[in-house]
């Protein structure tokens, strides 16, 4: 068991999220950052879809109750019993030890995995948090969570390099979007506005929608509103006010806001974990392109599973224009 000692900021249990209920009006959930929680499972040896800790801003600080093996993942600063460790690095813990996490350097979200998961009653198939439906609730000091049973012997000790951790320190960035759906409620002009502008992300953002200030995408004279139609995460709805609000892993499953377009899900981990302030590009994408930049975020993403298991080695090639990283097998 682990005990929660600490908890100054939003701290969920969440997994990849509910699939098939969305007819049923409830959202999918799941990690905001699928690419840094996927990672923190495999540094513990877990699947990638099993459940962990995800914070905002600042971890908890947190005692276990029985031994364990532990990963943090993000840009923060980690101490085990007062001493400093390091985040993408699997650890054993021992009953008693205290594990604390500090405040995120860049980026949003954080995550802490756990050897064999967090157990919990899956409802509606996820063990992920949903509070607005009672679909689980945040976590507050005083909680004592189970782990789920793993062999924790060959699971610490895991490190992912650092050209192979993901950086979120940009303050402006491009996302792929792919063009479509309501197209027909837009100008032309309003169209060159959304993908020729940079736009900002504002405080009222949360995993619900990411609401953007900038300049006013125009409608044409069908309007607004649209007939309700169904949305996904990375949907892009433009309200009557001309500013876009893209939904993330939270978002109702259907609105009634022309739609301009849908960012791809091969980019909006990046996006999620933009700070308020900070601000995005659209670029169009085809479906084609789409697909392609999920297939190399999947194949990049299998490689790292891979290579923390020790089943491929990595190697940096260098050239004069560009820098990768590379996997083969031992």
């Amino acid at each position: 068991m682990i005990e929660l000692l600490r908890v100054p900021s939003l701290l969920t249990v969440q997994d990849s999220g509910r699939s098939g209920y969305r007819k049923l009006g409830v959202p999918i959930s799941g990690f905001m950052d699928d690419y840094s929680a996927r990672i923190a499972n495999y540094l513990v040896g877990n699947p990638g879809n099993a459940p962990l800790l995800e914070f905002l801003l600042t971890g908890p600080t947190l005692k276990f109750n029985a031994s364990a093996v532990f990963a943090v993942a993000g840009d923060v600063d980690v101490k085990l019993n007062g001493a400093p460790v390091d985040p993408w690095t699997s650890y054993w813990a021992k009953r008693g030890d205290v594990l604390e996490v500090g405040v995120v350097k860049s980026g949003l979200y954080g995550y802490i995995a756990f050897a064999g998961g967090i157990k919990c009653e899956p409802l509606l198939g996820s063990c992920s948090t949903y509070a607005k439906a009672g679909l689980g609730k945040p976590l507050k000091a005083g909680d004592v969570l189970n782990l789920g049973y793993a062999i924790l012997t060959g699971r610490e000790g895991r490190r992912l390099p650092e050209e192979l951790r993901p950086d979120y320190s940009a303050e402006e960035i491009t996302v792929g979007v792919v063009l479509g759906l309501d197209l027909g409620h837009f100008t032309e002009e309003g169209v060159r506005t959304f993908l020729s502008e940079a736009y900002t992300i504002t405080p009222e953002s949360d995993r619900m929608g990411y609401r953007l200030d900038g300049r006013t995408i125009e409608h044409s004279e069908k309007g607004a509103g649209i007939v309700t139609g169904p949305l996904v995460p990375g949907t892009v709805q433009v309200p009557p006010n001309g500013k876009p609000i893209v939904m993330m892993r939270d978002a109702q499953t259907t609105g009634g806001y022309a739609r301009i377009g849908v960012v791809t899900s091969a980019h909006l981990h990046r996006l999620a974990q933009m700070r308020p302030g900070f601000k995005v590009r659209f670029g169009e994408m085809s479906v084609e392109d789409a697909r392609n930049e999920l297939f190399k975020k999947e194949k990049t993403l299998e490689a790292i599973r891979l290579f923390l298991e020790g089943r491929l080695r990595a190697y940096r090639i260098k050239t004069e224009k560009m820098e990768t990283i590379a996997f083969a097998g031992e």
